[in-house]
C-alpha cells in the first residue's frame, strides 16, 4: 500500500471525527482505517529470499545478543504441509531456508551440511530443489560462490538413513551462507521435530506446519527458554488420495476435501545453549516441537487410534518376535545350562549363577538397543549381540528357571528423557530385566562384564523406567537414589632417623568410581596406575606396598592402598595435605546457565590426616577452619584442621544430599565450588628451626 495513500486516509479521518457528530460513521471509519494500517503493516514486513543479501548484511562484526559468538544464524526458517498428487497416500513436503554468518574461522564447521533421509524398501525420502552459496565482500561488492551439485555426496548411515551433504566453497571469516532445499517424505505418519535453538545463537527462528484435521497430533513443546504463543488459521485443502481400502487387494482413488490447520511458531534473539559439566544431554532442555500422531480422524467416523497406550504397547512388545514373544516359551534349548546353575534351596545364589553365566560369556556388541537383532535362540548360540541381546537372553534364561523376571524399559541420560504420560517407544534405547526374589526387587544388566548383580551403570539412573508387563508400571530411576560414598585417610609420621616423613594412604572408593578403576585396568596394568599416581606428586615420592582390594569383585568396592616416603628439604617447604584429593578447578565455568545441574549420583567424600610436624620444622602458617552450608540441608564443605606442637589433624568432608538441581540454584552452586577450590588449595607453611 502506498504510505501517501495511508496518511491520507488518516488526516480525511481525523477531519471527519472532529467536525461530525455521527458516532457510526466515526466507527465505521475508525475500522476501515484500522484495516488499513493492518494492511500496510503486514505489506512492510520484509521477506526473507533466497540470494538477497547486499553489503549491508556485512557491517555488522559483533551482534549484541552474544558478543564472543563465533558465527550467528541470521535466519532459520521451515514449513511442513501435507500433500497428495493422487499416485499415492499423503506426503509430507518440508521446505529449509538457513542463513548463517560465520564470523570466526573456528565456526568453520557449520559449513558443512548433513541432511538426513529415510529409505524404505518401497519409499524414501526425496530431496529437491537444493540451492547453496557462500558470499563476501570483495572491493566493496558481494561475491557469491555457488555450491557446485557435484559436490554433494550421500552416505548409508543404517539399512533405513542415509545422510545426503556438502561443504560451502570459499570460506572465510565474515562471509554468509546460505542454504534452502525441500525434501518430499512419505512417512505422513512422522512429523519431523523443528529446533529453535541451537550451538549458536539465532535472530529469527520461524516455523510453520499445515495439518490436515485427519492428522490428530499431540505437540510436545521442550526447553527452558520458553516458546511464544503460536498462530493459527484454519483453511480448506483437497487430496487426491490413492489408498489401499478394506482389504490389501482393493486400491481406490478418491479426492479428500480436509480442513487444515496451519500454526506457525516465531522466535526472535535466542541465546546459543551449550553443554556443560554435569549435563546428561541437550536434548532434554535445547528449545524444539516435536509432533506425536495420536490419532486419524475421518469425519463422520470415529477416531482411529495410533498412538497405543502403556497396556496396549506393552502387549504388542511381549508378542513381538523382535522383544518378548520368546521369553515364555519352553526354550528346551535352554534346559542343559539351566540345570547346572541351579543351586538347591538357594533362589538368589541361582539367580547369581544366571547372571555371572551369562555376563562372563556374552561379548556386548552394541551398548545399546531394547530389541533383539536376531531370534532369541540365535543369539544365545551366538553368545554375543546388543545390550537387547544379552539382558533378554538373561530375562529368558531367569523364566525358564521359574522366577518371576519381566524387561524394563529404559532411556540412558546420553539418550534423553523418555515421556512418562505418552509411550513413545522411539524414546527408549534400552533394556535390562527385573527380577523378584523372596519379596526383593534386583535390576540386573548382563552386557557388561564389570558391572555387578544389582547394580546398573550410572548411564541407567536417567528419571523413570517402564516395567513391560500385563501391568506397565513406572520403575524408579532417579540420580537422587545413588549415594556414592569415598572416604580416604592418610598417616604420617617421621622417621627415626628424622630424615623422612612415613605414610600409608587407604582410599575406600565409592562403587561408580570402583567400577571406572575396573574399567581403566582392563586397559592398562596396575603398576601403570600407581605410576600414574606417583606422578601426580609435584614432588619426589616413593610409593610401594601397594594394592588394590577387592578389585576381582564386581560387588564389591575397591580399596586403594599403599604405603609412601618423602623428605623435606627446603628451608621453607609449603605442603597441601589433601595429597591429590582436592578439587583443582571449579566444574561450572559459565556466568549463567539456563538448564539444570544433573550429577550422576549424591556424593559423600571424607578425607582423613594426621601428620607428625616434620623434624626439624614448625608450622609458620596454618589454613583457617571453615565450615560451609549448601542450601540449608543440601549439602556442605567442611575444612576442619588444627595442629599442636607435634602434629597436625585435617579432616576435610563434601556432602551432596542431592543429585539434580534447578537452573536457579546455579549460581549458589558455582560459588559454593569456589570456596571448595580455594580452600583446598590452600597450604602448611613449615619452616626450619635454625
Amino acid at each position: 500500500m502506498n504510505f501517501t495513500l495511508l496518511l491520507s486516509s488518516l488526516l480525511l479521518m481525523y477531519i471527519y471525527i472532529r467536525f461530525s457528530n455521527n458516532y457510526f460513521m466515526i466507527a465505521k471509519l475508525t475500522f476501515i482505517c484500522s484495516l488499513f494500517l493492518l494492511s500496510f503493516c503486514v505489506n512492510a514486513q520484509k521477506k526473507i529470499k533466497f540470494g538477497d543479501i547486499t553489503t549491508k548484511d556485512f557491517e555488522q562484526k559483533v551482534y549484541a545478543i552474544d558478543s564472543a559468538a563465533q558465527a550467528v544464524f541470521l535466519y532459520d526458517a521451515g514449513t511442513a504441509k501435507y500433500e497428495s498428487d493422487g499416485s499415492a497416500w499423503f506426503n509430507i513436503v518440508y521446505t529449509y531456508h538457513e542463513r548463517i554468518r560465520i564470523l570466526h574461522k573456528n565456526a568453520f564447521d557449520i559449513a558443512t551440511i548433513k541432511i538426513p533421509l529415510y529409505k524404505g524398501e518401497r519409499t524414501e525420502d526425496k530431496l529437491d530443489k537444493i540451492e547453496a552459496a557462500t558470499y563476501n565482500v570483495e572491493n566493496g561488492q558481494v561475491v557469491k560462490t555457488k555450491l557446485d551439485r557435484q559436490s554433494i555426496f550421500k552416505d548409508k548411515v543404517s539399512k533405513n538413513r542415509t545422510i545426503e551433504k556438502f561443504t560451502f566453497p570459499n570460506l572465510k571469516e565474515g562471509c554468509i551462507i546460505e542454504y534452502t532445499y525441500t525434501i518430499i517424505s512419505p512417512r505422513s505418519y512422522d512429523l519431523r521435530t523443528w529446533y529453535f535453538q541451537g550451538k549458536f545463537p539465532i535472530l529469527e527462528s520461524k516455523y510453520e506446519v499445515t495439518i490436515p484435521t485427519l492428522f490428530n497430533h499431540i505437540f510436545l513443546k521442550n526447553g527452558y527458554y520458553a516458546l511464544p504463543e503460536s498462530k493459527v488459521t484454519m483453511g480448506n485443502q483437497s487430496f487426491n488420495i490413492f489408498q489401499n481400502r478394506n482389504s490389501a487387494e482393493r486400491t481406490e482413488s478418491f479426492v479428500y476435501n480436509a480442513t487444515t490447520i496451519h500454526t506457525e511458531w516465531e522466535l526472535k534473539n535466542v541465546p546459543a545453549i551449550l553443554e556443560e559439566k554435569y549435563t546428561t544431554t541437550l536434548e532434554n532442555y535445547i528449545s524444539k516441537i516435536e509432533f506425536q500422531l495420536k490419532s486419524l480422524n475421518w469425519e463422520n467416523q470415529a477416531p482411529e487410534p495410533y498412538m497405543q497406550t502403556w497396556g496396549e504397547l506393552a502387549k504388542t512388545l511381549l508378542k513381538s518376535n523382535w522383544f518378548g514373544a520368546d521369553l515364555d516359551n519352553k526354550n528346551k534349548w535352554l534346559e542343559d545350562d539351566i540345570d547346572k546353575l541351579l543351586v538347591k534351596n538357594d533362589s538368589l545364589e541361582t539367580a547369581k549363577k544366571i547372571f555371572a553365566f551369562v555376563k562372563n560369556n556374552f561379548a556386548c556388541t552394541n551398548n545399546q538397543g531394547y530389541q533383539l537383532e536376531e531370534n532369541l535362540k540365535k543369539s544365545y548360540q551366538d553368545k554375543k549381540g546388543s545390550v537387547g541381546d544379552i539382558n533378554l537372553v538373561l530375562l529368558a534364561m531367569l523364566k525358564k528357571a521359574k522366577f518371576n523376571a519381566d524387561p524394563v524399559l529404559l532411556s540412558t541420560r546420553e539418550n534423553g528423557m523418555a515421556y512418562e504420560i505418552y509411550p513413545l517407544i522411539d524414546r527408549f534405547n534400552y533394556v535390562i530385566a527385573r527380577v523378584v526374589i523372596n519379596s526383593k526387587v534386583y535390576l540386573l544388566d548382563a552386557s557388561n562384564k564389570r558391572m555387578g548383580f544389582n547394580f546398573l551403570p550410572e548411564e541407567c539412573y536417567n528419571g523413570n523406567g517402564r516395567i513391560i508387563s500385563e501391568n506397565p508400571y513406572i520403575v524408579p530411576l532417579s540420580a537422587d537414589s545413588l549415594k556414592e560414598k569415598k572416604s580416604t585417610s592418610v598417616f604420617m609420621v617421621n622417621s627415626e632417623d628424622g630424615k623422612n616423613i612415613n605414610g600409608s594412604y587407604t582410599s575406600n572408593l565409592g562403587y561408580f568410581e570402583s567400577f571406572e578403576i575396573r574399567d581403566n585396568l582392563s586397559r592398562v596394568s596396575k603398576d601403570d596406575f600407581f605410576k600414574k599416581i606417583k606422578s601426580g606428586y609435584n614432588y619426589e615420592i616413593k610409593i610401594g606396598n601397594t594394592s588394590l582390594d577387592s578389585l576381582h569383585d564386581d560387588e564389591q568396592k575397591i580399596a586403594v592402598k599403599y604405603d609412601f616416603s618423602f623428605a623435606l628439604e627446603e628451608d621453607v617447604v609449603y605442603f597441601n595435605p589433601l595429597f591429590g584429593e582436592a578439587y583443582k578447578t571449579n566444574p561450572f565455568t559459565a556466568a549463567q546457565r539456563s538448564y539444570p545441574v544433573e550429577m550422576p549420583f549424591q556424593t559423600d567424600e571424607l578425607i582423613i590426616v594426621n601428620m607428625d610436624i616434620p623434624k626439624g620444622y614448625k608450622v609458620d602458617e596454618l589454613p583457617k577452619s571453615v565450615r560451609i552450608s549448601f542450601n540449608e540441608n543440601e549439602g556442605m564443605f567442611e575444612y576442619i584442621i588444627q595442629a599442636d606442637a607435634e602434629v597436625i589433624q585435617l579432616r576435610c568432608r563434601i556432602v551432596f544430599n542431592k543429585a539434580n538441581f534447578a537452573p536457579e540454584d546455579y549460581e549458589t552452586l558455582r560459588s559454593f565450588y569456589a570456596q571448595i577450590v580455594k580452600k583446598q588449595a590452600e597450604q602448611i607453611v613449615f619452616k626450619k628451626i635454625k
